[in-house]
């Protein structure tokens, strides 16, 4: 825990004041809305309640305090899609890009949401977590999982040692009496068959795979990596949205705004004023006449 040594004031917030004070106050939220936004003791909360607070909160407030329709029209076009982008767009990036890797290498990290997370997935401490009292199935158990999650059996153990995991996987079959090759769709019933075996040398050989999960293992190890490449396309695909497209985005929008006025104002500024036509000749005439009789007509 990181703690820190500077007290500035008597009355300032201790750690355990302020948890208090934020459990009271979250007391008084009633239970509906906490319910629906989904509400933890971490502070988490449900997507689509936090975008509505923040887009509220937010733009409301900076909208409020804006010092002019310039200000407040740049409010509404980027304050927007930048929460949006946080909220929505960066976690569906991540999914995609996770997804993508997963299909092409068959290792599933696209709902991982931690490398601890893929630490459980694909490793284990010793041999003996393998047992049906650690893991339901045993080492089939294990690798329904990671089926289940989208990994490609095959592609998975050719990453902890392609050629001699292959290998073992096609004498195993051969000892159980599986004859057809080798495939994603069917490693699992072999491995199955595997465990039902009492042959020693099915054992043995079932032994080396599951070892091969042990630890920090090259799986692993390559999952992490490709966990890696997931999270910094997102925070890449994140800065190119709000430092790159936004701002370009504004600066069009203002320039076409600005130019709409401008041509606004020279359509009024080359208006010629109407002149009406006289005749001068009359009206001097008439002057004259008004001088001499005091009469107009």
């Amino acid at each position: 825990m990181i703690t820190s040594s500077i007290n500035t004031s008597k009355h300032a917030f201790k750690p355990n004041n302020f948890t208090k004070a934020l459990t009271k106050f979250g007391g008084l939220i009633p239970d509906k809305i906490q319910d629906y936004c989904d509400l933890t003791k971490n502070g988490s909360m449900k997507r689509t309640p936090l975008y509505l607070m923040l887009l509220t909160l937010v733009v409301g407030s900076r909208y409020i305090s804006a010092r002019g329709p310039d200000e407040r029209r740049e409010v509404l076009t980027r304050d927007p899609i930048t929460i949006t982008t946080l909220i929505y767009a960066v976690p569906i990036l991540k999914k995609v890009t996770g997804m993508f890797l997963n299909k092409k290498t068959g290792i599933p990290t696209s709902n991982a949401d931690s490398y601890d997370q893929l630490a459980k997935w694909f490793s284990v401490k010793n041999i003996k977590a393998f047992d049906k009292k650690n893991i339901k199935n045993g080492f089939a158990g294990f690798c329904i999982n990671i089926k289940r999650l989208g990994g490609d059996l095959l592609k998975c153990f050719d990453v902890l040692g392609k050629e001699k995991s292959k290998k073992t996987l096609n004498e195993i079959a051969n000892l159980v009496g599986i004859k057809e090759k080798v495939t994603n769709k069917n490693i699992i019933g072999l491995i199955r068959k595997a465990q039902k075996s009492t042959d020693k040398n099915v054992k043995q050989k079932l032994d080396y795979l599951k070892v091969k999960f042990i630890g920090e293992n090259k799986l692993l190890t390559k999952a992490s990596h490709l966990k890696s490449i997931t999270d910094f396309g997102c925070i890449a695909s994140a800065i190119f949205i709000l430092g790159g497209f936004l701002p370009w985005f504004n600066i069009q929008h203002t320039k076409k705004l600005y130019k709409n006025k401008k041509s606004e104002n020279n359509s009024l500024n080359n208006e010629q004023p109407k002149i009406l036509s006289t005749n001068n000749s009359k009206i001097i005439n008439k002057f004259e006449k008004f001088q001499t009789t005091g009469q107009m007509n």
